[in-house]
């Protein structure tokens, strides 16, 4: 069920010297200044910045207030006060988080509030809670001294490796301690044997959680994944993990500002999981992207990815999903919702100096819209992933023996010319490809149930004791036909594809 909406919208200002302001606006990365903030008719001295990458750069600036430690404002030590001015809607981010409410997962709270700075109106803002010490308080980790991290930048892949422009994971608690616990989750997230996939996540992540989590990515279409420095807490006390979302922001979902009212028309056919290696969208990105950073590489999330290719954990995902659908994301219940949200913020809107009210006004329309034809867009794709067959597929393999088996188990012929195999999932195309890590394969034609065996010598690659492999179009860099993530099996045994998934013989 969705959480009830707010009644009112509080106002906060802050207040600074004329000149820090003046500094703010000169230069978007001035670090902390002191200022005041009001609320409720109480002053605290605080510490603020602008917060945001390129939301930095934006008319309608976003603010992160930091209090003094010993203070609290509402148990909270910190504000992250956002525009939302990419948001022509303003209501998309909060949707999100609300979404991951109605479905009880442990993810920042959102709430409309008034903001002035230096005794001007500056129209209204998300109040989104930050992820902290009081957040683990708040949400009763059991842990209430957990080790927060936050992936790096344009990361949140879930790997254990990075490229050069991608930032590196930030310890946001507990940062005099090593990083040991991390890696070895990363290790266990990329090389456990896929036969204990399900099973060993489940004992050291709380998987519920992120399959509800990644049903909230399906419905809003949270497609910036790599962008959003979201946070990965570790809890002392159960033993396990947590993955809390941040940045919502950028769901495609969202009316992007500069889009005229006679143009808007919402994205509501991202692919079914986005961020994962099924997500087409990946390649958009890829292209868009490769010019302007040296070396960069195609961006998904390898946890997501697993979870979606694992039979057992792909069950439960859809599942999720279709409860979701069933039970609030569907006209009967969003479009009451969006009315009401609209509403709650319209007075407020009406003045904001920086963001167009005729789109506002436009918004609620905008976002029913969106509802209803993603929820069929959804239904749609999980009615075809249901009904989908297999064909070229990976029916065994042995990293220590160095071979493996590609078989046809479509109807039709198949040829593998062209095609490529790999083991770097992001290294896939065919113009890219080079041995000993991948290479293209030979023109051989595979007939319906015929398989052909290669060795790693025949095809000069060099295959690692764990880590990924994949066979691909070879034109795509989401173009597979099927992958796989290992580690070590016991000596005398192989990776073997049976009726119901990976099994170790």
């Amino acid at each position: 069920m969705l959480p009830p909406v707010q009644t009112s919208v509080p106002e906060y200002e802050l207040i600074m010297p004329p000149e820090v302001l003046e500094k703010f606006y000169a230069d978007p990365l001035t670090p902390e200044q002191d200022a005041r903030f009001k609320a409720g008719g109480v002053t605290y001295n605080v510490k603020v910045r602008l917060r945001g990458a390129s939301a930095r750069t934006f008319p309608k600036k976003s603010w992160n207030v930091s209090f003094p430690k010993g203070a609290r404002f509402e148990g909270r030590t910190s504000l992250n006060l956002v525009a939302e001015y990419a948001d022509a809607t303003l209501l998309v981010e909060k949707i999100s988080y609300d979404v991951l409410a109605a479905m009880r997962v442990p993810a920042p709270r959102a709430k409309f509030v008034r903001v002035k700075v230096n005794g001007q109106y500056e129209g209204p803002f998300l109040d989104i809670e930050q992820v902290n010490k009081s957040f683990l308080a708040a949400h009763d980790f059991a842990d209430d001294d957990a080790t927060l991290y936050r992936c790096g930048w344009k990361d949140c892949e879930f790997k254990t490796w990075k490229v050069p422009y991608q930032g590196n994971w930030a310890k946001k608690t507990n940062e005099r301690e090593p990083d040991t616990e991390l890696h070895a989750m990363l290790e266990l997230i990329n090389h456990t044997p896929e036969p204990r996939f399900a099973s060993t996540l489940e004992e050291h992540l709380e998987v519920e959680w992120l399959l509800r989590s990644m049903v909230m990515d399906a419905l809003m279409s949270n497609d910036y994944v790599e962008d959003s420095e979201s946070y990965f807490i570790h809890d002392e006390k159960t033993q396990r993990w947590v993955y809390v979302p941040w940045d919502l922001n950028n769901v495609d979902a969202r009316w992007w500002y500069p889009i005229p009212v006679d143009q808007a028309r919402p994205v509501v056919k991202h692919p079914l999981f986005p961020f994962t290696l099924t997500d087409g969208w990946t390649q958009i990105m890829y292209e868009r992207r490769k010019d302007e950073y040296p070396g960069y590489l195609p961006v998904f999330s390898n946890l997501g990815t697993r979870v979606v290719l694992n039979p057992r954990l792909h069950a439960r995902l859809v599942a999720h999903l279709h409860k979701a659908l069933d039970e609030f994301f569907k006209p009967e219940a969003m479009h009451p919702y969006i009315e009401e949200l609209h509403a709650l913020v319209d007075p407020h809107m009406r003045n904001d100096p920086y963001m167009s009210y005729e789109r506002f006004r436009a918004g609620a329309a905008f976002l029913r819209r969106y509802v209803t034809e993603r929820r069929k867009f959804v239904l749609e794709e999980l009615k075809r992933y249901a009904e989908r067959e297999p064909g070229l597929v990976l029916e065994e393999f042995d990293p220590r023996e160095g071979f493996l088996v590609l078989g046809n188990r479509g109807r039709a012929p198949v040829s593998l010319k062209g095609k490529t195999l790999t083991t770097n999932l992001r290294v896939s195309l065919a113009s890219l490809v080079s041995r000993p890590t991948g290479t293209v394969l030979p023109d051989v034609t595979l007939s319906p149930g015929e398989r052909q065996r290669f060795t790693a010598s025949e095809l000069g690659l060099t295959i690692p004791e764990k880590g990924e492999i994949g066979v691909f179009d070879g034109e795509g860099v989401v173009g597979f036909f099927d992958v796989l993530f290992y580690g070590p099996l016991p000596a005398g045994q192989r990776y073997v594809r049976g009726p119901k998934g990976w099994e170790a013989r």
